[in-house]
């Protein structure tokens, strides 16, 4: 299959079979959120699922890929929000009967961009949707979108093809490429925090070395760290980074060499065990968990490390 910009459509096969069975079985959804950490593979998806929506005939791909299908609306923008304008626009277009198909599709890419009035204006929209009309969004950070707007729709998680996370982050060097591609870390984020990544990643992997081989000193490695982050997302990125460390690390002391996150070598002392590591990952994951009910993050990573030694 080609998408609208003629590229080949490397989707998760279960994923294209779940959405294929939702038409085929006229089980369609009024609402779907397309969840990932790559907005370039969503874009992917909600293409592909519009035209077979519509019927993957030669007419209806050859108007979704000139743009101008008139039972499909995409709603996307380059500003750091989606005005309430925008939206009215989208609902008036939506209210209209299709032409073409017996569908009309619209999607909003980066939902979180809206703003609370976008939000609010739209909600009525989705709760008394109008016949034969499906709504796509697009979202790479769900987390500050409406509990009424996650109710009405259907979610749907999709992992970022990793062409296109490499292609929305050339930019970066060949080991944070590597770290991001590895652990498949949200790519719209990686780009927000420009050359910061670097510096995150890099204090990460120093953070995992000292605190795998239990250095004495790791705790005071926890201020520096907190510092170069801003808000709750950019403290879980962290812990995603350490949790990649020290997997990296277990499955080195596995022989293994199929997880690698890290292109530089982590340095294990030999008196440090398999136990140990897995411990070290329960922690962090109960670091995640505080920090995700807003528990003070220097709490959580100092509870992290001191709770590890058992």
């Amino acid at each position: 299959m080609k998408d609208s910009k003629g590229s080949s459509m490397d989707i998760n096969q279960t994923t294209e079979e779940n959405l294929l069975n939702a038409i085929h079985n006229n089980r369609l959804s009024h609402t779907y959120m397309f969840e990932g950490d790559t907005l370039e593979t969503l874009r992917r998806y909600s293409m592909f699922f519009a035209l077979n929506i519509f019927g993957d005939t030669p007419r209806n791909r050859a108007l979704l890929e000139e743009g101008n299908h008139p039972d499909f609306y995409y709603l996307s923008t380059e500003e750091t929000t989606i005005k309430k304008e925008e939206v009215a626009h989208l609902m008036h277009a939506m209210n209209n009967k299709p032409t073409e198909t017996e569908y009309k599709v619209y999607v909003i890419e980066a939902f979180e961009k809206l703003t609370p009035q976008a939000e609010n204006s739209l909600l009525k929209f989705l709760e008394e949707p109008p016949e034969k009309t499906v709504a796509l969004l697009l979202t790479i950070d769900k987390s500050n979108i409406l509990p009424t707007i996650h109710s009405r729709a259907q979610h749907v998680f999709i992992k970022g093809d990793s062409g296109d996370r490499m292609k929305e982050l050339g930019h970066l060097s060949e080991g944070d490429l590597q770290t991001i591609d590895v652990l498949s870390l949200n790519a719209g984020h990686i780009k927000e925090l420009g050359e910061d990544f670097s510096r995150l990643r890099n204090a990460a992997l120093e953070f995992s070395v000292k605190w795998i081989n239990r250095h004495s000193l790791v705790l005071l490695d926890i201020k520096p760290m907190l510092d170069m982050c801003s808000e709750r997302r950019d403290h879980l990125l962290l812990l995603q980074l350490i949790d990649g460390g020290v997997r990296q690390a277990m499955h080195s002391k596995l022989n293994l060499d199929i997880f690698k996150p890290y292109k530089e070598e982590l340095k294990v002392d030999k008196m440090i065990s398999v136990n140990h590591l897995t411990k070290m990952l329960e922690e962090i994951e109960q670091a995640n968990k505080m920090i995700q009910f807003n528990v003070h993050p220097t709490l959580a990573f100092e509870g992290m490390v001191i709770n590890s030694k058992g």
